[in-house]
C-alpha cells in the first residue's frame, strides 16, 4: 500500500472513531483531537534508457535514442558542447537518461571516460552542464610475468590490461625490437600506478621502474627528473634509455622481409638486393619516424610509391615506403621528432600486400636497418648521478615482489620522490 493511501485509511479511521463517539454521547468537544496536515509527496514514475555510442554514430543520434525529441536536440547538443569536446567523442561512450511522467526527457548522464561524467539537466532556464569527477582508487603495484607467447599475453595473463604492455613496449624499444627478438621465457616486472574505477582498472600511471629480460640479457628503465627538466628514463648506470633510433617504426607488426643482398624479388621475379625491412601490418597502421630530424622528401617514388624521407644527424637519412598516405603537416622542411607519426601504412608502388618497407643509409651508402642507433647517450653528469643511483637503489628492489604495495611505501613514492608524477 502506498504512503498516500495508508495515510487516507488512518484519517477515515479516525474520523469515524470520532463520529461514532460523539453519537454515542461520550465524546466533548474539549476532547476533540487538534487537526494537523500532512503533506505526503506523490512519487510520479519516471523511465530510465540506457545506450552507448556507436562508432561513427553522432551525439544527435545517441541524445535521440535516449528520448530527446526532434525538436529539442539541438538545445542538449549545444548544452553538451559546453562541457564536452564534440568532435572528439569516443565510440563506446556510456549513456543514460531519465524521462519524466509526460515522456518528457529531464536529465542526461555522460561518461566519456573514466575521469569525469557530464550531467545535463533541463530547468526553468533552459538545458544547463556541468562536470562530475568520478571517484578513482590509486595504488602503487609491482606487476611480474613470463612470456608464454606475446608481451601482450603475459600482461593480461598477469591479471592487468594491454595498455600496459603497450607502455612497457614503449619504454624498451630502443633496447628490444618487440617484432621479432621476444622469446618465450622472456620476463618483465614493473612498479606501476594502477587506477581504478567502479573495481575496474582504468588507467595506469607513469612507469616508475621496470626490468625486462630478453633472452637472458636485462634492460632495466628507472624514471627519474633533472631539477626543472620532464622526467626522462635511464638505466642503472645513469644513461638515457632513449637512443638515437627506434629499433622499428612500427608499434607491432610482423618482419615479412629482412635486409639482403640477394633476395628473389617477390614482383619482378628476379634476384636483386633489398635494402630495408620490410614489416607487413594492415592498411592505415601509423608509421613513426625513427628518430628525430627533417623530412627532406614527400610524394611518390617509383616502386616504392608513397614515400617519405628524413634526414637525421651523423648522416643518417631514413626511408618509408609504399605508404597509403601521409600524416598531416609531413611537408619537404618540417622538423619531426622521434615516434612521431608521419604517415600510414600501404600498398602502393611495387607491392603484393600491405606493409611497410623501412630502409637507412649514411653517407649516401644504405645500411642494414636493424644495426643502426644502438649507442648508449651520454650518462648523467656527475653532480647527478650520486643523487639517481640512490634513487634507484630505492626502487629496483621492489620489482622483486609482485604485488600491491603498502600505503607507506606509496605515500614515499609519490611525495618523497623525483619521478614528479604530475608531469
Amino acid at each position: 500500500m502506498r504512503t498516500s493511501d495508508r495515510a487516507l485509511l488512518a484519517l477515515a479511521l479516525a474520523l469515524g472513531a470520532l463520529a461514532w463517539r460523539l453519537g454515542d454521547g461520550t465524546g466533548t468537544a474539549a476532547e476533540l483531537p487538534q487537526a494537523r496536515l500532512e503533506v505526503v509527496p506523490l512519487e510520479l514514475p519516471t523511465t530510465l534508457r540506457r545506450a552507448t555510442l556507436g562508432r561513427g554514430e553522432t551525439l544527435s543520434g545517441l541524445l535521440g535514442e535516449l528520448g530527446a525529441a526532434p525538436h529539442e536536440l539541438q538545445e542538449w547538443v549545444t548544452a553538451a558542447g559546453r562541457a564536452l569536446e564534440l568532435r572528439a567523442l569516443p565510440a563506446g561512450l556510456a549513456a543514460e537518461s531519465v524521462i519524466d511522467f509526460h515522456g518528457v526527457l529531464s536529465s542526461v548522464r555522460l561518461i566519456p571516460d573514466w575521469r569525469a561524467a557530464v550531467v545535463l539537466e533541463r530547468g526553468a532556464q533552459g538545458v544547463s552542464a556541468r562536470r562530475e569527477e568520478r571517484p578513482v582508487e590509486r595504488e602503487m603495484v609491482v606487476v611480474r610475468g613470463t612470456v608464454r607467447s606475446s608481451l601482450i599475453g603475459a600482461v593480461t595473463a598477469a591479471g592487468e590490461e594491454e595498455s600496459l604492455a603497450m607502455a612497457l613496449a614503449d619504454l624498451f624499444q630502443w633496447d628490444v625490437d618487440f617484432h621479432r627478438e621476444v622469446r618465450v621465457g622472456d620476463t618483465f616486472a614493473v612498479l606501476v600506478e594502477r587506477v581504478k574505477s567502479d573495481g575496474r582498472t582504468v588507467a595506469y600511471g607513469p612507469i616508475v621502474a621496470a626490468e625486462y629480460v630478453n633472452a637472458g640479457r636485462s634492460s632495466t628503465a628507472v624514471r627519474y627528473a633533472l631539477a626543472a627538466a620532464a622526467p626522462g628514463y635511464y638505466d642503472n648506470r645513469g644513461r638515457p634509455i632513449r637512443k638515437q633510433f627506434l629499433r622499428a617504426p612500427l608499434r607491432y607488426s610482423r618482419v615479412t622481409s629482412r635486409f639482403s643482398m640477394n633476395r628473389k624479388h617477390p614482383v619482378l621475379g628476379r634476384r636483386m638486393a633489398h635494402f630495408g625491412v620490410d614489416y607487413g601490418a594492415p592498411v592505415g597502421t601509423p608509421v613513426m619516424v625513427t628518430g628525430d630530424g627533417t623530412v627532406s622528401f614527400v610524394g611518390w617514388r617509383g616502386g616504392g610509391g608513397n614515400t617519405v624521407e628524413v634526414r637525421h644527424g651523423g648522416g643518417y637519412v631514413t626511408a618509408y615506403l609504399h605508404l597509403s598516405r601521409f600524416a598531416k603537416g609531413i611537408r619537404p622542411g618540417a622538423r619531426v621528432e622521434q615516434g612521431q607519426v608521419v604517415a600510414y601504412v600501404g600498398s602502393t608502388g611495387l607491392s603484393t600486400g600491405p606493409h611497410l618497407d623501412y630502409r637507412v643509409t649514411r653517407g649516401g651508402r644504405y645500411v642494414n636497418p636493424v644495426t643502426v642507433g644502438g649507442e648508449p647517450a651520454p650518462p648523467l653528469p656527475p653532480t647527478q648521478l650520486q643523487p639517481f643511483t640512490a634513487w634507484s637503489a630505492r626502487v629496483l628492489p621492489l620489482l622483486a615482489a609482485p604485488g600491491v604495495l603498502a600505503p607507506g611505501a606509496v605515500a614515499e613514492l609519490r611525495d618523497g620522490s623525483p619521478v614528479r608524477f604530475d608531469a
